[in-house]
């Protein structure tokens, strides 16, 4: 799916009039995510900043600047509580600041520069103030800050190589689960010893065909990477847990059973690995919503996933 940045250099190369619209602050409650980010043109948009009368007065807004001409970056805020001349027109709490930039050939310089990081797998910085927009390539800041001093502002935040979970068995429940994350922040990539087409309909995600005991080589430690093991064997989860002792990941996650996981803990701490590393696994894997089928187990799994991506589950 093309991101927002290459939506808005589309529009800019045909001469279309077009307004990045980026999330720089959400607190409480609410359905936007900083650093999400939404293109808007005169008649069409592409990505979104939460969605609901909030994005609605946000594409109004951006639609208006368009017309009247106007370049310079604009801070607007949104309180999810009725009310308040600020309101948003939303009543689940808390607020957000929306950054809303019309595409100057500043602006579109930085968005070609930001997609050419991207697209190299690198990460970066944005930064963005009353007065412009830069970009930097390299090490970006740990999360999404936004500070404001009288009428001026400063948004910095990062952008870059994704959430990728790396799903450690393209069975059923990996297949099923890929293609689900295909639509929420994250990119799956599905490592398993078996080429794709064994499963008849692969999802169009990546696969990298691997032994079990190797797929830690594909794995990148940080905060970024998350995994889920799901082999068909459990001698195969062990020998991946194994090999993933010590790694520092985001997210750890087991598909097995109460007794199954007894088995492959005990063995686990006879061959040295670590009751804290264990304990930090996510087995049973997956919210407790009494699932059964793959695309059950998926759904589980993807919202365990958000919920701890959101801070709203550990």
């Amino acid at each position: 799916m093309p991101h927002p940045l290459e939506k808005v250099l589309e529009w800019r190369e045909r001469g279309i009039p077009c307004c990045l619209l980026l999330a720089a602050v959400t607190e409480g409650s609410g359905p936007g995510t900083a650093g999400s980010m939404m293109a808007v043109s005169g008649t069409g948009s592409f990505g979104t900043v939460g969605g609901g009368p909030m994005e609605e007065d946000l594409v109004r807004r951006a639609r208006m600047k368009l017309i009247l001409g106007g370049s310079a970056p604009e801070a607007a805020t949104h309180h999810h509580s009725p009310g308040l001349e600020t309101s948003s027109g939303m009543v689940c709490s808390g607020s957000q600041i929306t950054l809303l930039l019309p595409v100057t050939a500043g602006v579109a310089a930085a968005a070609d520069k930001a997609v050419r990081i991207i697209r190299s797998g690198s990460t970066g910085r944005l930064r963005v103030t009353e007065s412009g927009i830069s970009v930097a390539e390299g090490d970006p800041p740990a999360g999404h800050s936004f500070t404001l001093n009288g009428d001026e502002w400063e948004y910095s935040g990062p952008f870059g190589i994704p959430d990728t979970v790396y799903i450690i068995g393209g069975g059923h429940v990996g297949g099923a689960l890929a293609r689900l994350l295909d639509g929420l922040p994250f990119v799956p990539v599905i490592l398993d010893p078996r080429d794709r087409d064994y499963l008849g309909d692969p999802p169009p995600c990546r696969w990298i065909v691997s032994e079990w005991l190797n797929a830690y080589e594909h794995v990148p430690p940080g905060e970024r990477s998350w995994v889920a093991v799901m082999t068909p064997g459990h001698d195969h989860d062990a020998g991946v847990l194994r090999s993933l002792f010590g790694m520092e990941l985001r997210y750890l996650g087991l598909m097995a059973g109460r007794s199954t996981k007894e088995e492959i803990y005990s063995r686990l701490i006879e061959e040295g690995v670590s009751e804290e590393f264990l304990r930090g696994i996510h087995c049973p894997i997956g919210l407790p919503i009494g699932s059964r089928t793959p695309c059950e187990i998926a759904v589980s799994i993807a919202a365990e996933l958000v919920g701890i991506r959101s801070g709203t589950r550990s």
